[in-house]
């Protein structure tokens, strides 16, 4: 949804059912990337990094704009 740039569900995530509201249950941390996502010019690319998994189920995930 972020490299498609589906905003809406990204917002709205408690609607792509269960598991979403499961990987998100408090959004004090989720809330800053849709700020960075808002910031995102046109013909900026993202990119990921820090992929990795922590515990078995804590993401790492990182992304950058640019």
């Amino acid at each position: 949804m972020i490299l498609t740039r589906d905003h809406d569900s990204i917002i709205y995530y408690h609607n792509l059912g269960q598991a979403a509201r499961l990987s998100i249950p408090t959004n004090e941390h989720y809330l800053p990337l849709l700020y960075i996502l808002a910031l995102q010019e046109e013909q900026e690319q993202v990119r990921f990094f820090a992929e990795r998994m922590a515990l078995g189920s804590l993401s790492m995930r990182s992304l950058y704009i640019g």
